[in-house]
C-alpha cells in the first residue's frame, strides 16, 4: 500500500562528522521520504542502533506525552491496541501502549522490525493472508494479531528508530482518511521522541 497522506515534516536533520546535529538545526526533522533504513547486522544498522540509544528512552517507562497519543489512536480507530515501539539491538520495546501486549518482544518476530526497513507505512489488512506474517507467533498465538498498520518513526540523524502502530484481532480495511489520521498521530509521536534528544544537544553545545 502506498503513502496517500502528507509525509513532509520540518527540514532535513543535518549532521556534522561527529554525528551530532548542529545547534542551529536542533529540533528539525527530515522529510519522511528521506528516512534512513538499514539491514540488520550492517554498518548502517549500527548507526541506527546508536540513534536509538541517544534517545535515552529504552526502559524509561510510561510518559503521558506518549500515552495520550496511543489512547487517542485506540479510541479513534476502535482497535484493541495502539503502540509506540522502539527497536533496540535484539528486542522491541513498547515505549507506550494500550491493549493486551507485553512491554518487551524479541526483535526477530516484531512487526515493527519490518516497518523500519521501509519509508512507506506497513499496512496489513489481514495477517493470515500475508505470507510474511501468517505464521508469526503473535498471529497464531496471543495476542492473535489479524490487523496491523504502522508508520516508521525517525530519531537522531533521520534513522528509523521505531514505529507508531495500531493492531486488532479482526481483519479490517484501512482507508485513505485512516492513513492520514495515523500519519498525524505518528508525526506528533516523532516530535516527542526527538524532544529530549534535541534538549541534550542544546545542553552540550
Amino acid at each position: 500500500m502506498t503513502n496517500s497522506g502528507t509525509w513532509a515534516v520540518g527540514n532535513r536533520l543535518e549532521q556534522d562528522n561527529t554525528g551530532t546535529a548542529p545547534a542551529s538545526k536542533q529540533g528539525a526533522l527530515p522529510p519522511r521520504t528521506q528516512g534512513r533504513t538499514t539491514g540488520v547486522g550492517t554498518a548502517a544498522e549500527q548507526q541506527r542502533s546508536r540513534a536509538v540509544q541517544r534517545l535515552g528512552l529504552i526502559g524509561s517507562g510510561d510518559e503521558e506525552r506518549f500515552d495520550r497519543l496511543t489512547r487517542t489512536a485506540k479510541a479513534h480507530f476502535g482497535v484493541s491496541s495502539a503502540t509506540i515501539f522502539l527497536i533496540a539491538d535484539d528486542q522491541q520495546y513498547l515505549k507506550s501502549f494500550v491493549g493486551p501486549l507485553h512491554r518487551y518482544l524479541e526483535r526477530n518476530i516484531a512487526f515493527c522490525n519490518v516497518t523500519i526497513q521501509q519509508d512507506e507505512p506497513l499496512i496489513i489488512p489481514d495477517t493470515l493472508s500475508d505470507p510474511r506474517f501468517k505464521t508469526n507467533p503473535s498471529v497464531v498465538a496471543a495476542p492473535f494479531i489479524r490487523f496491523y498498520a504502522g508508520i516508521p518513526l525517525r530519531g537522531p540523524g533521520g534513522w528509523f528508530v521505531g514505529s507508531f502502530c495500531i493492531l486488532d484481532q479482526d481483519a479490517r480495511d484501512f482507508s485513505r482518511n485512516d492513513l492520514q489520521k495515523l500519519h498525524a498521530l505518528a508525526n506528533e509521536a516523532e516530535v516527542e521522541l526527538n524532544t529530549p534528544w534535541c534538549h541534550s544537544v542544546v545542553a552540550t553545545t
